[in-house]
Formats: C-alpha cells, structure tokens, sequence
C-alpha cells in the first residue's frame, strides 16, 4: 500500500512528458501545477495559446506603431535640428513604453516556445494558427514583412 498525498509526481506520473510529437489531453503546461487532464480543460488551454500567439503579432504590430508614431513627431525640420542627450533618450517616455512593451513580448514569446515544446500537436497547432491568423489581421498594415529585431519567432 502506498502513501500518496497527491503532489505534483502525481500528475507527472499520469501525464509523463513525451519528448516526441504525441496528441491527447493530458499535458502538464508550463507548471506542474497546470495539468489537463480533462479534454474540457485541454480544448480552453488549446484555445488560450491561439489568442496568445494572435495578440502576440497584435503586440508586434503595436509597437511599430507607437514607434512610426514616435518617429514621425521627431523628424526634423527645415528650421534645425533638435539635439537630444543620451539621458533624455534613456528618459523618454515613449522609449520607456517600448522597453516595458518589448519585456512583455519577450516573455510571450519565451511563454509561446515552451508550449510548442511540450510536443504536443494540437498545442503547437494552435500556436503556429494563432501566429498566421495575427499575422493576417496585423501585418498587412506593417512597413515591411521581415523585421530584423525579431528573435524568437
């Protein structure tokens, strides 16, 4: 007879990580505390990572925006041009909103590449979907279709 308190080798013990591409439902996401184990559960985590990846190329697009917006205020006129000091830079308000919006999206696409990483086909599917279909609403409107600051995706 065994002791069992019900800790995280539980749910390890009945969703093993596979090292291979697999489907089912069972898969611990992320946290050994973030088993589904239940097709119910396995269809709305499925259905999160495609949101996720969407409103990741949503971010992108987002702070092209915000940056072509930045720019174009910045250009310099025919009258002179506007000397900035590297603190003014560094303190800029807008450069500040990019660095926290670029650590948002670092963290997702880190988050993205673990999932695809559990193997699991349905959940790399659902995140390769969500990236084309973010891609498709948010990138016909980018300035070019590479970008050359791009690390993870």
């Amino acid at each position: 007879m065994s002791h069992n308190h019900g800790g995280p080798d539980d749910v390890e013990m009945a969703c093993p990580m596979q090292m291979s591409f697999h489907g089912g439902s069972c898969e611990v996401i992320l946290f050994p505390s973030w088993a589904t184990t239940e097709a119910g559960a396995f269809v709305g985590a499925t259905i999160g990572f495609f949101l996720l990846a969407f409103l990741y190329e949503g971010l992108k697009y987002g702070r092209e925006l915000l940056h072509v917006n930045h720019t174009g205020k910045l250009s310099p006129s025919v009258a002179g041009v506007q000397k900035r000091t590297i603190r003014d830079a560094l303190l800029n308000r807008v450069h500040i909103v990019q660095s926290l919006l670029h650590l948002v999206q670092v963290i997702v696409s880190y988050l993205l590449m673990l999932i695809v990483m559990t193997y699991n086909y349905w959940l790399c599917l659902a995140v390769v979907l969500g990236a084309m279909c973010g891609y498709y609403v948010f990138g016909w409107v980018r300035n070019s279709s590479v970008d050359p600051t791009e690390h993870c995706n």
